[in-house]
């Protein structure tokens, strides 16, 4: 239940019955001494600002700032009734340009009761971004009491009611996410490049040699154009054959991302496993994988990462040193001038990775023309990811926090539907929720009983996963050993939000 506030007896009033909100009339906008009792009850606070300038507006706003209540801008006034015409719904959308961002804007109706807008103009309001609507009740309007000529009687209100519940499901609530349905239109009705002839390996493929048509049961996305024009075909297209990037040579880089730093396992990268640093490890299972064009070990600028740097030129592996903080753009400059297709981010914690598995999934991320295909039902340690290049830098155009980008997984995820996404197919067997990842002692425990094991049945370097589920399926007891460590989440004050209104080949 909220309240009008008509006065400070009013508000002690409310405070003494416990009221869970209150509402300050336009006519007490100006009543600063009012607003500031209000609003340091830390109760959400109705500020109506009909008839009310923006200066008046942004002086009360002011008033109640820093005193723990959050406010709801009410536009809208009682003309008894007031009129369609004069109702100004444009109104809203201003408010939210203005002040948005300190505030919730609302909508107070006091069109006529019976009119069929009384129930259209709330529904509308709330498409043009109200979250809070006031409308009037009562009992019979023919009764003629307060408010009689703008409110609606208990049936009507129901009606009401469920008409808005009915708008917010067709609303919905997040603008860039796709239903079900909406991503099965889109798999049915998007057209596909396919061969326009008969092609033959080796051919380089010309605008000419490929059209657009629908292709019922095709698991792949759609592709560019641009991502198939120019380059050679690696084996026969049959006339009218779908063409995916898999048919195409593709620059692949793996950019393993590495530092020194860590807070729950000091200097982890060179820590010694099995006979050799960890990081060196990583970096020999990754020069097995058979897709790469190249892979460049990234790091930082801070002198503390030199360790890394020194290690990586003693390995033979390209050293690339950027940004401390934005991890995305260090990989970025790693790649830049190499005309990279695809990029694989490999990070120096996942010194298990998979070289068959990584192989399989660009194959999979090619033949499916995906711009992010991850590896997540591996367990964690083992596993890769594979972005197209593009998206990277379309990512790091639009991120409004780059010195996020660590958790770089999050600004896919929150944003999915807007990227052609997919998960590469995983053996079931292999497909387990093991903690495999290099970040504290108690992993450090495990991934050396581990690489241990395989040291001494002489595949200390070229084991597989079939053999890391055979180890835990002997030793279940060394598993054990680090299965209540939690993964560190994204901290809150990291965003991974995209300013889709930027334009990529321009900022």
């Amino acid at each position: 239940v909220y309240a009008d506030l008509f006065g400070f007896d009013a508000l002690a009033i409310a405070r003494y019955a416990g009221i869970a909100g209150y509402k300050i009339h336009s006519s007490d906008l100006s009543n600063t001494p009012l607003l500031r009792a209000a609003a340091s009850c830390g109760k959400p606070m109705l500020l109506a600002v009909g008839g009310s300038t923006v200066r008046e507006i942004e002086a009360a706003l002011s008033a109640c700032e820093g005193l723990a209540a959050p406010v709801t801008l009410l536009h809208g006034f009682q003309s008894y009734p007031t009129a369609l015409e004069d109702t100004g719904l444009e109104r809203l959308a201003w408010l939210q340009s203005l002040f948005g961002s300190r505030a919730r804007i609302g909508y107070a109706d006091h069109i006529v009761g019976d009119d069929a807008f009384a129930y259209a103009l709330p529904l509308m309001a709330i498409g043009a971004g109200a979250r809070v609507i006031e409308k009037h009740i009562t009992f019979d309007r023919a009764a003629r009491g307060v408010d009689w000529y703008s409110s609606l009687e208990p049936v009507e209100f129901a009606k009401l009611v469920a008409d808005i519940r009915r708008a917010e499901s067709a609303i919905g609530d997040d603008p860039q996410r796709f239903a079900a349905s909406e991503r099965n239109y889109r798999q049915a009705v998007k057209k596909h490049w396919v061969a326009a002839r008969a092609l033959p390996a080796g051919h380089a493929i010309g605008e000419g040699d490929l059209v657009m048509k629908r292709v019922s049961g095709i698991a792949a996305e759609p592709v560019e154009l641009d991502k198939l024009l120019g380059r050679k075909l690696l084996r026969p297209f049959a006339a009218e054959e779908p063409v995916d990037r898999g048919a195409v040579p593709n620059r692949v880089f793996g950019c393993i991302v590495a530092r020194m730093r860590s807070n729950r396992l000091p200097g982890k990268a060179l820590l010694d496993i099995a006979g050799m640093p960890a990081l060196a490890h990583l970096l020999r299972r990754v020069a097995q994988m058979q897709s790469l064009t190249g892979f460049i070990l990234c790091t930082t600028v801070d002198p503390d990462d030199d360790a890394i740097a020194d290690l990586g030129r003693r390995e033979g592996v390209e050293v690339y040193r950027g940004p401390v903080l934005d991890v995305l753009g260090r990989m970025l400059g790693a790649v830049e001038g190499r005309a990279a297709d695809v990029m694989l981010r490999i990070t120096g914690d996942d010194i298990l990775v998979d070289p068959v598995y990584a192989d399989a999934a660009v194959a999979h991320h090619l033949a499916h023309n995906l711009e992010y295909t991850d590896l997540k039902k591996l367990p964690s340690g083992t596993e890769i990811e594979v972005f197209d290049a593009a998206l990277l830098g379309d990512l790091w155009r639009r991120a409004h926090d780059r010195d996020g980008t660590e958790y770089l997984t999050t600004y896919i995820v929150e944003n999915r539907d807007q990227f052609r996404t997919g998960s590469c197919p995983v053996a079931p067997e292999h497909a387990r929720g093991w903690r495999l990842t290099l970040d504290t002692p108690e992993d450090l425990s495990v991934i050396s009983a581990l690489l241990e094991a395989m040291r001494a049945k002489g595949r200390a370097l070229d084991y597989r996963l079939d053999d890391i589920a055979q180890f835990f399926a002997a030793n279940p007891d060394v598993l054990a050993r680090n299965n209540m460590v939690r993964q560190r989440s994204m901290p809150v004050e990291v965003t991974a939000s995209l300013d889709w209104g930027r334009v990529p080949a321009l900022q």
